[in-house]
């Protein structure tokens, strides 16, 4: 020590007297002191076992699968370790991976580090090639004992249960009552409201069991998380109070490709002049794609615009038969990671299109990437319902025209194509809302949030 630094301690040993004892010096000059750093509370997941039930899981690229996946390795990066109990890959085409086809169960450690680490456990079920009441509740009935006869690894101190599947809501209630944790449920659709509003054969009489069943394993849960604010009043209505209940939207879990439309057609070999028209994901009974085929057939006359719809479904045939001669609407398979975000920057007009009657069940998963990309959106979807909830609040990025009415569908395309300024408006309206709101990082701090509110 030098004389300075002995001069320094002087100093502070005459201004803060040791306990017992009084200063000699009645006033001395300020001291500088530098504030010791503040340090960061643990993550409400330190230490702490977590069990994620869902059927949706990576590989499979598009719906719910993104989201479980992502929130199961931001929980992995925290906790003392996460097992994941998910189906086989299937969707969106509802086919099973051949991989698993003669498989029950499997087990696959993603980081392994001794006791901690991300495990996903992979369970047999039933797959439906055609979408009926009864054919759905196999689905969910044969997940559901699947998950819930398996034993965890480690005692869970909190169980997250992902709908749908509501045979994995349930399998999750039932876990966290075996094992006396805690009990999250994500709700990313409401299962009864889809059999009611689908149009699924058999779906309106499948709506009460449905209903009875959700309100149960919603009821079970120590906080309700929902992707949209639209679910609330149905949580309402099956007894759930407001004050278990959180919001927490969905993140955009691609990113937007950095090419140009003219340079995007060109990597994926699509025509370079046509006004293009592009539509991705589930080809389901909720997207009732039939609407965007009549407005291709109404446009079968009108020079230079082009549909195309990119995805797999139960509908497809279906569709792919409506469709037939039809020469300015192409269909694509599913697009890899690499390629779909160039399918959007591709695109002239991003489509949202739901069954008329669809309102509050659910929220397309894909309006995060839509509007991520930077493409104006036209939404043929109910006025009250989720989707056009979230729409509004970009501030302009899309509009909105009725569901069901190819007619009013085309009148608003031909519109937006002869308004080019209308429409770089609107793409940057969605993007800016896509960049202040849907970012991963604010997604992963407001489920940090609600962990910490869920477990204590």
């Amino acid at each position: 020590m030098d004389s300075r630094t002995f001069a320094s301690a002087d100093r502070l040993t005459r201004r803060f007297p040791a306990p017992g004892t009084s200063s000699p010096v009645t006033s001395s000059p300020a001291v500088s002191t530098i504030p010791a750093p503040r340090l960061r509370p643990p993550h409400p997941l330190t230490g702490k076992h977590t069990l994620v039930v869902g059927i949706n899981y990576a590989p499979e690229p598009t719906g719910i699968a993104p989201y479980t996946t992502g929130m199961a390795e931001h929980l992995a990066e925290h906790a003392g370790s996460v097992t994941v109990l998910t189906g086989v890959p299937h969707y969106p085409n509802w086919s099973r991976d051949p991989i698993y086809r003669w498989i029950f169960r499997t087990r696959e450690q993603v980081r392994p580090t001794n006791d901690s680490g991300l495990v996903i456990r992979r369970l047999r079920h039933y797959v439906p090639s055609t979408q009926t009441a009864l054919t759905r509740a196999g689905y969910e009935a044969s997940f559901m004992l699947n998950a819930w006869s398996t034993r965890a690894e480690h005692r869970p101190d909190l169980v997250i249960a992902v709908t749908p599947s509501l045979g994995g809501a349930v399998a999750g209630a039932r876990l966290a009552n075996r094992y006396g944790s805690k009990l999250l449920v994500v709700v990313q659709d409401l299962m009864a409201r889809a059999a009611s509003q689908s149009g699924i054969s058999g779906g309106s009489r499948a709506t009460r069991a449905t209903a009875a069943i959700e309100r149960y394993a919603l009821g079970q849960a120590d906080r309700v998380a929902v992707v949209s604010d639209a679910f609330r009043d149905q949580l309402h209505e099956y007894g759930v109070r407001d004050d278990k209940i959180s919001v927490l939207p969905n993140w955009t879990h691609i990113r937007r490709a950095e090419l140009s439309k003219d340079a995007a057609r060109h990597a994926l070999r699509w025509p370079t002049k046509p006004f293009t028209v592009v539509h991705t994901g589930n080809i389901g009974l909720k997207q009732d794609l039939g609407n965007l085929v009549e407005a291709a057939r109404l446009c079968r006359f009108e020079p230079g615009i082009r549909f195309v719809i990119v995805g797999d479904g139960s509908q497809r045939a279906a569709i792919e038969a409506q469709a037939a001669g039809l020469t300015n609407l192409r269909f694509i398979d599913p697009l890899d990671g690499d390629r779909y975000p160039m399918a959007l920057a591709a695109a002239d007009l991003l489509v949202v299109n739901e069954r008329p009657g669809v309102g509050d069940m659910s929220l397309p998963s894909k309006l995060t990437s839509y509007l991520c990309a930077g493409r104006p959106v036209i939404a043929a979807v109910a006025a009250d319902g989720a989707s056009a909830r979230e729409l509004l609040r970009t501030g302009g990025g899309a509009l909105i025209v009725p569901p069901g009415d190819p007619m009013t569908f085309v009148e608003a395309l031909l519109n937006l194509r002869l308004d080019s300024l209308r429409c770089t408006r609107m793409a940057e309206a969605g993007r800016r809302y896509a960049e202040a709101t849907l970012g991963r990082d604010t997604a992963a701090e407001r489920l940090d949030i609600l962990l910490e509110e869920c477990l204590s």
